[in-house]
């Protein structure tokens, strides 16, 4: 811990002291502190704990939030800065032992007075052996009904079990099959809260197929028994790729990991499991090659993402979809002005559908290889660089140089203008200029 936040935590100690209450370490806390993470969120209980942190936040000039106003569970947020904050909640039963035994698992129900905390004693507060769970890497639930009364838990363990690379033992896994059914009673908020902090860790292929096991998978997304042995393939291409993407693309890593595509994987992996929720109408026959079966649609969904996270979703899923239809042609090497179309067509999450479609592939050929390494090399090398670049031609120009009113026609220009920049047809105002009066020329032409 920081020696700011020790400063702030010796004075609430003072505080609570001077008011003659107790307050405890407890929950999230008090495990991080046990696996030396640095803590910059205090999870605190004590009587009436609640208005003790108003109070102090008062003293002290912090902002208070109440995250809970029901009595007898009040909690408030003081918040210290954008990273550090304290919640203070109302102590749940007579003593700390009957509050922890509220809790959910025995890694979250220890606790330790503030000042042993402080003053790094050994007085821990552990009636439930969450120490030796947590040294032998257990989650265990506990005893009562815990999934019954806040179904989300069943998520909560396979997120704790995900980021602290802990185990789920069996007897909780049997709990957890048992009480599946509930957990879709949860808001779709605390789900989605869950999922991407599952996601959000880089190894989770092992507690996805136990996720299956249990009943719980299918429950969440469209995945049947039919399609669940190629959807695993498929995410365990995926996550290995993310991974390490410098063995698939070693000419790209730099610009892969500072593209800040990658800070969304969680959001990839969703996208996979999200392939099946619906199938595109369309004639005719389809390739058997594409591993997308058409334009999933992520806001159809019964879990509520945010507008943007799903607006990646969808562009991604859609984009790797359309490189699949690309790619299922006889060809698989696409000219300067092709590349220049499906980077159009795809251009917002196109690092994401590439890695999305070629991840599809269990053992990844040098074909599948050779068509994504061009895409990058035409995606990096020439169509960002030039992008990047003050345009040859803008609306104002056209306005000026050929006396035209804005119209449909401004976007054809424009659009013709940075394709042929692009691949490197034209380089000067002057050719833009003489471009933009052929184009006009030949529209007059079609007119008359």
């Amino acid at each position: 811990m920081d020696s700011s936040t020790q400063s702030i935590l010796l004075e609430l100690l003072n505080y609570s002291t001077s008011q003659n209450q107790k307050l405890y370490v407890v929950g999230g806390t008090f495990r991080d502190y046990l696996s030396r993470k640095p803590c910059t969120d205090f999870d605190l209980t004590g009587e009436n704990a609640a208005e003790i942190g108003s109070c102090f936040s008062r003293s002290l000039n912090f902002t208070c939030v109440p995250l809970d106003n029901t009595p007898g569970r009040q909690t408030v947020r003081v918040i210290l800065d954008q990273k550090r904050h304290l919640d203070f909640t109302d102590l749940q039963g007579k003593n700390i032992e009957e509050d922890l035994s509220q809790r959910d698992f025995t890694i979250n129900a220890m606790g330790q007075l503030l000042s042993d905390f402080l003053s790094e004693r050994k007085n821990i507060i552990d009636p439930y052996k969450g120490q030796e769970d947590f040294k032998n890497r257990k989650i265990r639930v506990l005893q009562g009904p815990i999934f019954q009364s806040d179904p989300l838990r069943i998520l909560r363990a396979f997120r704790f079990a995900a980021t602290l690379c802990f185990e789920i033992e069996e007897e909780t896994l049997s709990k957890i099959s048992l009480h599946k059914t509930k957990l879709l009673q949860s808001s779709q908020e605390r789900i989605w809260h869950e999922l991407a902090l599952f996601f959000k860790t880089p190894c989770t292929i092992s507690l996805l197929k136990i996720m299956h096991s249990c009943g719980i998978l299918g429950s969440l997304f469209p995945i049947t028994d039919e399609i669940y042995s190629e959807t695993i393939i498929h995410y365990q291409g995926l996550e290995s790729l993310l991974k390490e993407p410098e063995k698939t693309f070693p000419e790209y890593v730099d610009e892969l990991s500072t593209s800040g595509f990658l800070n969304n994987q969680y959001l990839l992996k969703i996208s996979l499991l999200l392939k099946g929720i619906k199938q595109r109408k369309k004639t005719g026959t389809k390739s058997t090659e594409n591993p997308f079966p058409g334009f999933p649609v992520a806001k159809d969904w019964n879990i509520r993402a945010s507008n943007a996270e799903i607006k990646f979703m969808d562009q991604t899923l859609n984009g790797a979809w359309f490189l699949a239809e690309v790619y299922s042609k006889e060809s698989h090497e696409l000219d300067h002005p092709e590349l220049y179309e499906l980077v159009k067509t795809i251009h917002e999450e196109l690092l994401a559908s590439v890695i999305l479609f070629i991840s599809a592939f269990h053992l990844i050929n040098r074909e599948v290889t050779l068509f994504c390494n061009s895409i990058f090399k035409f995606y990096f090398r020439q169509f960002l660089p030039t992008m990047n670049k003050k345009p040859l031609l803008t609306g104002e120009d056209i306005i000026h140089q050929f006396r035209l009113s804005p119209s449909p026609l401004f976007g054809e220009i424009l659009h013709c203008v940075q394709k042929e920049q692009v691949l490197g047809s034209i380089v000067t105002r002057e050719e833009a200029i003489a471009l933009a009066g052929d184009l006009i020329q030949s529209k007059l032409a079609e007119s008359e």
